[in-house]
């Protein structure tokens, strides 16, 4: 089974969806939980079949957030939606990071690609703000649920459901071990073997180089924070002053979206 939609603690299986899943569930700090069937995260969705685009479209999603680059989504398509639903998506492209540098350079190590990883954390909230704003102008909207998504549903995506948990006041442990639920549910085994990519190549000749870039790694997401904490005063500064959502947006979507 290549991925699964966790709802409510229980398992839905999608035969052909990637790294899919609720992201509600959590506690936050002060005693509620986030709403179920309304947050939602995802790695490429041109995978699927017609049953499985029938079982999502029955979610009653409102609004997508793509975050992927133009060539990524001209090679995989988004189009289990139908009009009615919220599509946003941008055309830029800088890609966060020296991923595709470090990869073909032929002397890199694994630990050179963690670094790139660990770099790329330190600037897809500023590079990709533009995309996080439009997220939340979604939400605020009222256009829920959501769902957002990138090429893995672990990066660009991971970095977008951490903001939304944090503005809901989940603690950060908590959006860690959410981050890190990617590599339970992740195939990247069913994933790779779906059509022949510069990636499947790679991950053929370079396994152990290539393995940083499909792994959740703690350590990213806490480069992540350390860089908001530095260089914006924190995680609610950044929120506020870069993506435009203040005090009261924070509370107008925890009013929405955390039940007692």
């Amino acid at each position: 089974m290549s991925g699964e939609v966790v709802m409510a603690g229980d398992r839905l299986p999608l035969a052909s969806a990637f790294n899919l899943r609720d992201f509600g569930g959590h506690a936050t700090a002060d005693g509620r939980t986030v709403r179920r069937k309304m947050l939602y995260r995802s790695g490429t969705m041109a995978l699927l079949t017609d049953r499985d685009a029938t079982q999502l479209r029955a979610f009653g999603i409102r609004a997508i957030c793509d975050f992927r680059r133009p060539n990524e989504r001209e090679a995989e398509p988004t189009s289990w939606h139908g009009a009615d639903v919220d599509y946003y998506c941008r055309d830029y492209r800088e890609t966060s990071g020296v991923l595709g540098e470090v990869l073909r350079a032929g002397a890199a190590t694994a630990e050179d690609m963690r670094a790139a990883m660990i770099a790329l954390y330190r600037s897809i909230a500023i590079d990709h703000a533009e995309s996080y704003r439009a997220m939340f102008r979604q939400m605020l909207a009222g256009r829920l649920p959501i769902l957002i998504n990138c090429a893995a549903g672990k990066d660009r995506t991971g970095v977008g459901a951490a903001l939304i948990l944090a503005a809901l006041g989940v603690p950060r442990a908590a959006i860690v071990k959410d981050y890190l639920l990617t590599n339970d549910h992740a195939d990247w085994d069913w994933r790779l073997a779906q059509g022949e990519s510069r990636l499947a190549a790679a991950r053929r000749d370079r396994a152990d180089v290539i393995a940083p870039v499909l792994h959740a790694d703690a350590a990213y997401l806490d480069a992540l924070f350390e860089t908001l904490d530095a260089d914006h005063g924190g995680i609610d500064c950044y929120m506020e002053d870069v993506l435009g959502v203040d005090a009261p947006a924070r509370e107008a979507l925890r009013e929405a979206l955390l039940i007692p």
